[in-house]
């Protein structure tokens, strides 16, 4: 019979003390910072630090209950959760097909093996929704530049953009090491073909070279609007100088005509 595996991002990253509050109420085991949590007999959840947790053939009403229990510890939780699901049988040989994964055998370490793939599967797709926004949102910056040779922005406006990429580019990169291979494998080399199959099949490996090529996208947009900042203070300066020797002119040429 198909089961269920649905991935869903809901925040930044999680509060720590979940672990131990989800201990206090579930089965779990801890495995470096990837939880692994009984729900009940054949359901599972494997919860990642990251904000991403992975549910194997849970229930609407344990899955709407558990959603409801850890939401005081979503640290920068997302407007609304984004979610990706799968399907998956017993089978003799593991194999992929269509979305639907045929596992040789049903353990724990198997689900996390998976799981994590599926994560950072979400949470890449989390990633790449943020930078394209970003990119669009902006995309009036280069066209302005293309079309007049200069931006239509104030000072003002100028520095809250950089911040505003700067955010981003930085949110990436400081949660960038999650898209390696997970430290679990250390420890369990054995399952690291099954992470290895799925990331494959995602296409994780050239989707985060593709996000690198975007990142550095932002990465122009921020000189080009830094250069631009720059420029506009230089022209600032230059006319306060302007002034002031015109004002010394002025000055000197009332004292000679006095």
């Amino acid at each position: 019979m198909q089961k269920k595996i649905i991935s869903f991002v809901v925040s930044d990253k999680f509060n720590a003390k979940i672990y131990q509050f989800l201990s206090g109420k579930y089965k779990t085991t801890l495995y470096k910072d990837i939880l692994f949590i009984t729900v009940d007999p054949q359901e599972y959840i494997v919860l990642f630090k990251y904000g991403v947790y992975t549910c194997w053939n849970i229930s609407y009403e344990n899955l709407e209950f558990f959603q409801n229990e850890i939401k005081s510890f979503l640290i920068n939780p997302l407007e609304e959760c984004a979610e990706e699901k799968f399907k998956y049988i017993l089978e003799d040989e593991f194999k992929i097909i269509y979305d639907k994964f045929l596992l040789d055998n049903d353990s724990e370490r198997l689900k996390i093996a998976i799981s994590s793939a599926l994560a950072q599967n979400a949470k890449l797709s989390q990633f790449e929704t943020k930078v394209e926004n970003t990119i669009e949102e902006n995309s009036v910056i280069p066209q302005n530049l293309a079309k007049y040779g200069k931006i239509s922005l104030s000072k003002k406006e100028i520095a809250k953009k950089i911040g505003e990429l700067f955010l981003v580019k930085s949110q990436i990169n400081l949660q960038y090491d999650l898209l390696d291979t997970p430290e679990f494998f250390w420890e369990y080399p054995e399952y690291e073909k099954y992470y290895n199959s799925i990331s494959k099949y995602l296409d994780i490996t050239p989707r985060v070279e593709v996000l690198n090529k975007k990142v550095e996208v932002i990465q122009e947009l921020l000189d080009v609007l830094s250069n631009e900042q720059n420029h506009k203070y230089s022209s600032f300066l230059e006319w306060i100088i302007i002034i002031l020797i015109f004002i010394e002119i002025i000055m000197g040429l009332y004292e000679f005509l006095k």
